[in-house]
Formats: C-alpha cells, sequence, structure tokens
C-alpha cells in the first residue's frame, strides 16, 4: 500500500496555478451541488406551506367567470 501511495505523490505536481474563472466555476458547482445535497439528503420530506384553510384557486377562468355570473344573478 505504501508503495503504491508514493507512486501517486510522484504523479502529484507540487504547486499549480488557477485562473479566476476557474475558481470561481469550481466554487459555483461546489455550492449548487451541496444545495442538492442538502435537499436530497434533508431529514424533512413533507413541508407544505400554507394554511390549509379550504380556499383554493383551479386555475380555470371559464370556472371563476361562472361563478362571477351565478353571484350577480
Amino acid at each position: 500500500m505504501k508503495e503504491k501511495w508514493e507512486l501517486f505523490k510522484e504523479t502529484l505536481t507540487e504547486t499549480t496555478s488557477m485562473s479566476k474563472k476557474e475558481f470561481f466555476l469550481t466554487m459555483a458547482v461546489c455550492v449548487l451541488g451541496g444545495i442538492v445535497f442538502g435537499l436530497l439528503f434533508s431529514p424533512r420530506k413533507n413541508t407544505v406551506i400554507g394554511c390549509n384553510n379550504g380556499n383554493y384557486s383551479k386555475g380555470e377562468e371559464d370556472e371563476f367567470l361562472d361563478w362571477d355570473e351565478e353571484e350577480q344573478d
């Protein structure tokens, strides 16, 4: 195992340089990857945002127009 480690260390260069663009992209990938990792492995999976008071919208304009016409009669 030590021999493999020594061979691996020899393949690495001592110093490397990175442009600002590469650094920024690396940081962006790390941040976005962390967000995705956190969302996938978070303990809370059944979070509901809202008060569930019975009000809802079906999203169809025709139904709202019919409701307004019935209210005017």
